[in-house]
């Protein structure tokens, strides 16, 4: 009996129930599971031994796969395929689709996590550091913002200021949104009952996007208002990477409780040695005034004395 290769992948770690944060980790991560095929995952976190600088390095039989199509043609060799069942004309959809999920995601992932500031100050550039060692650490998120960066201005070299670019590529993805919202509809998947290589490729931008905790983003906003897509983006997640999210499940149930915790602690204004004291101060200062009224005490001018003396 025929026994495939593994499939050894090394990728950046997963984070809020996704099994990796980064998009073209997830792809690869999604249509190896969608496929079957049998994988090795090591979330090592270090770009340093891969020939681009990035994650994932993907090989397959001590061979490197470079890019989707060389992952593609490889696993259909040995008959793993998630478009099983598809005709040529779904096909022909599918890569359509594919093009312009590409075209119109990608720049607004690539902004939203590295041109926003806001998002890259407080939320990109911290994980990366966070996921990194040192030194690699402040290298690599300078590194990729620097790319973005230079890939941004030169697919919208036609454009003058980057809220103008901001504004071209977040209109273009909130259509592709809509696009593949309506598409989806109220399917499991955009083909039926089993994801294919579009749905591993949909999932992968539009996951992260769902799911990082962005401090400012309009494109997250709008895509937790399409309601089918979050649904599917959930159930790939809940059903390809079991693990991933019941490990995130547990993690915000002890953060839950452990703000519940926290509410219940009673706060210094209220605990019952301090409202003695309140009291015993507001008595005294009512005391004092009161023997004030009433000619208990009284404050003696001397300096009419010393005048006349």
């Amino acid at each position: 009996m025929f026994k495939p290769h593994m499939l050894e992948v090394e990728t950046w770690k997963g984070d809020w129930g996704l099994p990796s944060i980064d998009y073209k980790c997830l792809e690869v991560l999604a249509f190896a599971r969608f496929t079957n095929a049998p994988i090795i995952i090591l979330n090592s976190n270090n770009p340093f031994k891969s020939i681009t600088g990035h994650l994932p390095v993907v090989s397959y039989n001590k061979r490197l796969l470079m890019d989707r199509d060389s992952l593609i043609d490889c696993l259909d060799k040995q008959n793993l395929t998630p478009d099983f069942g598809l005709t040529s004309l779904q096909l022909a959809e599918e890569h359509a689709a594919i093009s312009m999920i590409d075209a119109q995601l990608e720049p607004a992932l690539l902004f939203a996590w590295w041109m926003d500031e806001s998002n890259c100050l407080n939320f990109t550039k911290p994980w990366y550091r966070n996921a990194l060692k040192f030194p690699f650490n402040w290298y690599y998120p300078n590194a990729y913002e620097r790319e973005a960066k230079h890939k941004i201005y030169t697919l919208y070299k036609h454009l003058d200021s980057d809220n103008d670019i901001m504004t071209e590529i977040y209109t273009e993805a909130i259509k592709c949104m809509n696009g593949l919202e309506s598409r989806l509809g109220n399917n499991f998947y955009f083909f039926g009952s089993h994801p294919t290589l579009l749905d591993a490729v949909a999932y992968s931008y539009l996951g992260p996007l769902l799911k990082a905790p962005l401090t400012d983003n309009k494109l997250q906003v709008h895509l937790k208002t399409c309601k089918n897509l979050c649904i599917w983006i959930d159930r790939i997640t809940r059903e390809y990477f079991k693990l991933d999210w019941q490990a995130h499940k547990c993690n915000e149930k002890k953060k839950l409780e452990e703000f519940k915790q926290q509410m219940n602690v009673i706060p210094w204004y209220k605990k019952d040695e301090t409202k003695n004291i309140l009291i015993g101060l507001v008595t005294l200062i009512t005391m004092v005034v009161y023997s004030f009224k009433i000619g208990l005490i009284s404050v003696s001018d001397t300096s009419d004395e010393e005048d006349e003396d």
